[in-house]
């Protein structure tokens, strides 16, 4: 009885010739289902941008001659940039644990405010007059 289906399994094999196409010798392309995640590129612009605009003349007077100015304060720029410390305190909430005492009494843990100090520079413009 065995042999039989030996046989006749070999038999339907013979007929059925090679099994799929990597037998064969034949590739096929893996065909993917498109990712829901991608992003698409942004379109490219329709048209060209126009050119930058230049000005005719220059925005502060003839651009031969240095402006003049009246006042003195105006001629110099005396004065610099700094960084000023500005000093912050803010409160926080911290948690403590409990404990307990010598008598054998047990305090609870919680949450107790504590004050944080800090602060920040600021750039600042500091007069030279």
């Amino acid at each position: 009885m065995r042999t039989l289906a030996v046989v006749a399994s070999l038999a339907l094999l013979a007929l059925a010739g090679p099994l799929g196409p990597a037998a064969a010798g034949e590739l096929r392309p893996t065909v993917l289902a498109p990712n829901p995640f991608a992003m698409t590129p942004p379109p490219g612009p329709i048209e060209p941008r126009p050119a930058p605009s230049v000005p005719s003349r220059p925005p502060h007077g003839n651009p031969g001659r240095p402006p003049v100015f009246s006042s003195p304060s105006v001629v110099c720029c005396a004065g610099y940039w700094a960084y000023q410390w500005v000093p912050t305190a803010y409160t926080t909430y911290v948690w403590v644990p409990g404990y307990v005492t010598a008598d054998g009494v047990m305090v609870g843990g919680g949450y107790q405010p504590q004050i944080v100090n800090g602060g920040y520079y600021q750039l600042v413009w500091v007069n030279g007059n």
